[in-house]
């Protein structure tokens, strides 16, 4: 069964987080306490009890999984002993309990135990060696055609959709062979059906829904929490990491699949991610079983994990994980990995699984077709590359919108939509679909729509405008002790005694809070405002907060030279 194999492989790679509830179903004729297997006394040990991850088999019985509750309630360290439960079986898929390693050994020879081992957390901080260090190449001044690509003949659907007004890295993705520069594009061309009827499931940092990126989606929209996450329905990183892959994903001005359905599953502020994505992988199973939406689903890892060579087991088991998810046809999509500065081939996982599955990975280029700076991967290891950014990762939802989009339409289900192969189906045809912009370079993704002649009568047509700005706040009257004297636009702080910039912050709301906290010691007033930048098709947003030893005056402000609005005094 999908769910119990599935979490018999994530079982050694969940961390203590105190979420996890030992749960035993006493149906069908399960009884309470059978017996206590005799373990050897953690007083033979000197050792510290080590937290342990005891994962029963996939035929366990009931009994035994008792059993082994019932020998680990006796000898675990008191307070220590948790379960997961599978929601499809019903029955606990594996332990964690602080043991020692004596017993440890001893409960891995019981009946129904597939293994035990420590509860390691994956290490990806560590300095990659000098002698990793890429020959970089030099840079090529400008792009060549390559007209001779033998996706010259691919001839657009019957119903396609022009985005005349649309970023550059937007353009790239139906950038045909032989079309020549990306300036000289009418825009972004995309199937009609957009992604409809598909769900993209993005492990990512939350999302931003106040932005109109995201309030205006087309599709569904849903948030789910793993575990440790914390339960708002915001971007948790203050680089709004996740609020931009959405808007690359399903965005309806920076998205290649604007009808697509999204989950955004927000993931921990901590690292290690590892746990919180495979935890990911059992929802993302559960959702696509319970939606029946086999085949329709793409999965979005724009994170990843550097393991040590010492956890082999660790990473035999996300793998596993990751082909269970798979065989169920669900795509799964992961970037190359940012470090090239000391690791030119790939380095992390799951990107390093690459080599023996299906999974796609994604190198980054920049809007000419050259591989990034940063981006790992050689040609022989990428799937495929897209226009991307560092601290975005953008590269990876353009490719997993195409996807997405592919997967609505009906004239490739023949092609794609065959059970039990529509992983391997997806990433041929992604290779197929993929060349390379400049001679030499990586291939990257061309969705097979031409936008060339699209800029005429019977093409529909989206979004051609700048998007629109941010909604301004909504300030409080009072917050926390303070009352408001004064509110204005277009003006911004000056003679301050100090400023803060909550970019340095991580702080996504309540700003008239973040900023009278600031306001100790002598300080008597504040004035807020904030700035607001448009840049590579992308507002930057970020307040100040100053602050004054003196009571407010209008004199702290003046006339902005830059765009500043929203602009509240407190004291």
């Amino acid at each position: 069964m999908l769910c119990n194999s599935l979490f018999w492989g994530l079982a050694l790679l969940f961390l203590s987080n105190k979420v996890l509830t030992l749960t035993i179903n006493h149906q069908d004729g399960l009884q309470n306490p059978l017996h206590n297997a005799p373990l050897p006394s953690s007083s033979k040990s000197t050792a510290k009890p080590t937290p342990y991850v005891i994962l029963m088999t996939p035929s366990a019985t009931r009994e035994q999984i008792q059993s082994i509750n019932n020998t680990l309630s006796a000898n675990a360290a008191p307070g220590s002993l948790e379960g997961k439960t599978s929601t499809h079986t019903g029955l606990v898929v594996f332990f964690r309990a602080a043991i020692s390693s004596v017993q440890a050994n001893a409960i891995e020879k019981l009946p129904g135990v597939a293994a035990v081992a420590p509860d390691l957390m994956p290490d990806g901080t560590e300095s990659p060696p000098s002698s990793a260090l890429p020959s970089l190449m030099p840079r090529r001044e400008s792009p060549r055609d390559l007209s001779g690509s033998s996706l010259a003949d691919v001839r657009n659907p019957a119903d396609v959709r022009l985005q005349p007004v649309a970023p550059p890295e937007l353009k790239v993705i139906s950038q045909p062979p032989g079309s020549g520069r990306v300036a000289d594009l009418p825009g972004f061309a995309y199937a009609s059906e957009a992604g409809k009827g598909v769900t993209i499931y993005v492990i990512d940092t939350g999302a931003n829904t106040q932005n109109p990126e995201w309030r205006d989606m087309t599709g569904s929209k849903r948030f789910g929490y793993l575990p440790k996450a914390e339960q708002t329905a915001v971007d948790g990183h203050t680089s709004g990491h996740g609020s931009c892959v959405s808007s690359k994903l399903t965005g309806s001005l920076f998205g290649t699949a604007k009808d697509a359905n999204i989950v955004m599953l927000k993931v921990p502020k901590q690292i290690p991610w590892t746990s919180a994505i495979l935890a990911a992988l059992v929802d993302i199973s559960d959702d696509v079983k319970d939606k029946g939406i086999r085949g329709k689903a793409v999965v979005n890892i724009s994170l990843g994990n550097r393991f040590k060579m010492s956890e082999e087991f660790t990473v035999g088991l996300y793998k596993h994980s990751l082909e269970t998810l798979m065989r169920e046809d669900v795509v799964v999509v992961t970037a190359s990995g940012n470090s090239r500065k000391w690791f030119n081939k790939l380095s992390d996982h799951p990107a390093l699984f690459s080599y023996e599955t299906d999974i796609i990975v994604v190198g980054a280029v920049d809007n000419d077709g050259f591989r990034t700076d940063y981006s790992q991967g050689t040609v022989e290891e990428l799937t495929t590359s897209a226009p991307g950014g560092v601290v975005c990762a953008s590269a990876v939802p353009a490719v997993v919108g195409v996807i997405a989009v592919w997967l609505s339409q009906d004239e490739h289900a023949a092609e794609l939509q065959v059970p039990g192969k529509v992983v391997a189906n997806v990433k041929a045809r992604v290779k197929k679909f993929s060349y390379p912009r400049v001679e030499g370079e990586p291939p990257v993704i061309w969705n097979g729509i031409d936008p060339r002649g699209l800029d005429c009568e019977g093409c529909q047509t989206t979004a051609s405008a700048q998007p629109p700005q941010p909604p301004k706040p909504q300030w409080s009257k009072n917050p926390k002790g303070f009352r408001g004297a004064f509110e204005q636009d277009g003006v911004v702080g000056i003679n301050y005694d100090e400023s803060w910039n909550s970019s340095e912050f991580e702080i996504q709301d309540s700003m008239e809070q973040w900023c009278v906290e600031r306001c100790t010691g002598k300080c008597v007033s504040v004035f807020l405002y904030r700035v607001l930048n448009f840049r590579g098709w992308e507002y930057d947003e970020y307040y100040i907060c100053n602050t004054y030893r003196s009571k407010w005056s209008k004199k702290f402000v003046e006339p902005a030279v830059i765009n500043a609005d929203a602009g509240v005094a407190y004291k």
